[in-house]
């Protein structure tokens, strides 16, 4: 992506998620489902049951009655509501958990009002002293939609029921009671994926935990000073992010700088710090990170455009470290080390990184291999789109890097834009198959005899009026350009001609 005006991220909304545990054989178990593989985010992770407050919520919480210290009425109405329609989990009127019946699951899945209804029926109940606030997430600023997410804690105590998917399609394929240690040590073998925010919540449970019990004595002592604010990012084993507000194209704001690394060694991906704000962002994470014993290895730009190698005097303020580039980042950065396809980086952490040159989107852009994933730079994005720039991008190779990159058969991809792709496959059929498309329409029209650009560009762009016409033009450019490097157009002073192949 290339730099455009600052924006600031958009306002998160607010959610809640059950963090309901039980008691069995002396151990305490946490209830988690597995993500259907289709849903939009995160799938095929393990999460908490959970969702958005909805209108019908904050209606049904201005008239519930709340105990005088609950001033998260909505945010609770909305746990209790998630917890049936998700897991069937209710309070009967006598205030003992039950699960609910078909019909009941049936009626909450056609009718956003269904739930308050059931109450009102006196077919289950709320109890708000029975949840716990203990920890809040606010999604970092990766994407469009973000959410003050509110984890509230239920403990069952021995109660035996198990929860049971909603007739029809389910978010969850399955269900499981996890234990906090065995969870984490699934997730860092890479067995087992978790949202940051569960990876980062389940590390803060094990702080505090002893064994058995020591579960709820965690959970009782965050719900005392429950955790806020900033957490790490880590979107696999050993690969955190660091959002830092850049000039980039919109809807992004920020640029993913990444710091790789499971040992004491780590490299810096992308610090594209342009500014005060980013600069404290930095130094802050640098700082935290040097008081953990660990070093940095070196910094590794993954291309030349403006958004990733930053404003070079402030970063060296913070990073004098070796300088990774291909030739070209390297030409505009004023120094460094070359990198080449195929190098292995070997953070001595039993997790080697190996570089592949990925141009396309970028003369010298480089992406980064390892068994957890691929940091794709800007390749892919699950938010907006990837520009090629006519002036020195490439059509044809970067039709070439999105196939590179699905030959590698990724377990995850980390973009430089937005949050991790977690169906890696998905995202890269739709980008090229996106790409053929219009690809195939800016054909159409020079075959239909449309000459100039601002034709073509009016043609094959028709399907999206809203687009930026400079975009949109400088797009049709590049699609054009590729166009005559396949032999599909030709050139001439009047404008484009389709050739007779």
């Amino acid at each position: 992506m290339n730099g455009y005006s600052n924006r600031a991220p958009k306002e998160p909304r607010l959610a809640s998620s059950a963090v309901i545990t039980r008691t069995l054989n002396g151990d305490v178990e946490m209830l988690m489902g597995l993500r259907h593989p289709e849903v939009p985010t995160f799938p095929e992770f393990w999460a908490f049951p959970g969702g958005g407050v909805s209108p019908h919520d904050r209606k049904f919480a201005s008239r519930w009655i709340f105990g005088a210290d609950r001033v998260d009425g909505a945010s609770i109405v909305t746990l209790f509501r998630e917890l049936t329609e998700e897991t069937g989990f209710a309070l009967d009127a006598g205030g003992e958990w039950m699960v609910v019946g078909d019909s009941i699951r049936e009626r909450l899945c056609e009718d956003g009002t269904a739930w308050a209804k059931a109450i009102d029926e006196g077919i289950f109940t709320i109890d708000e002293r029975l949840a716990s606030l203990v920890t809040e997430r606010t999604t970092p600023p990766l994407a469009p939609v973000r959410y003050t997410n509110r984890f509230y804690h239920i403990h069952f105590g021995k109660a035996g029921i198990e929860p049971e998917h909603p007739p029809g399609r389910s978010e969850f394929t399955q269900f499981r009671w996890w234990a906090p240690q065995e969870l984490l040590s699934e997730w860092q073998c890479g067995r087992a994926r978790m949202a940051p925010p569960q990876v980062t919540f389940v590390r803060d449970i094990l702080e505090e935990k002893i064994d058995g019990e020591g579960v709820l004595l965690a959970l009782s002592k965050m719900s005392k000073i429950t955790p806020k604010g900033r957490h790490k990012i880590e979107f696999a084993p050993g690969v955190e992010c660091l959002p830092i507000p850049t000039a980039t194209l919109p809807p992004a704001t920020h640029t993913n700088c990444f710091i790789i690394g499971r040992g004491k060694k780590i490299l810096v991906v992308d610090p594209a710090v342009q500014n005060e704000e980013g600069f404290e962002i930095l130094r802050r994470r640098l700082s935290e990170i040097h008081e953990e014993g660990k070093s940095v290895m070196g910094v590794l730009y993954t291309h030349k455009h403006p958004d990733h190698i930053g404003d070079q005097s402030m970063i060296k303020m913070l990073l004098d470290n070796q300088i990774l580039a291909s030739a070209e980042t390297i030409k505009e950065i004023g120094g460094g080390t070359e990198i080449a396809d195929g190098q292995v980086i070997d953070l001595l952490d039993g997790y080697p990184w190996t570089v592949i040159e990925t141009p396309g989107h970028c003369p010298g852009m480089v992406s980064l291999v390892s068994e957890m994933g691929i940091l794709s730079a800007d390749n892919v994005t699950m938010v907006g789109t990837i520009l090629v720039p006519s002036k020195d991008g490439s059509m044809t190779r970067y039709f070439d890097s999105l196939k590179r990159l699905k030959a590698f058969k990724p377990k995850l991809l980390f973009p430089s834009h937005g949050p991790v792709c977690a169906s890696p496959d998905r995202l890269l059929d739709r980008t090229i198959n996106h790409r053929k498309q219009r690809h195939e329409r800016v054909l159409k029209a020079i075959q239909g005899g449309i000459r100039s650009l601002t034709g073509i560009t009016r043609e094959a762009y028709k399907d999206t009026p809203n687009a930026p016409i400079a975009l949109s033009r400088d797009q049709a450019l590049s699609h054009i350009i590729g166009l005559i490097e396949q032999r599909l157009v030709v050139e001439s002073d009047d404008g484009y001609y389709a050739t007779s192949q």
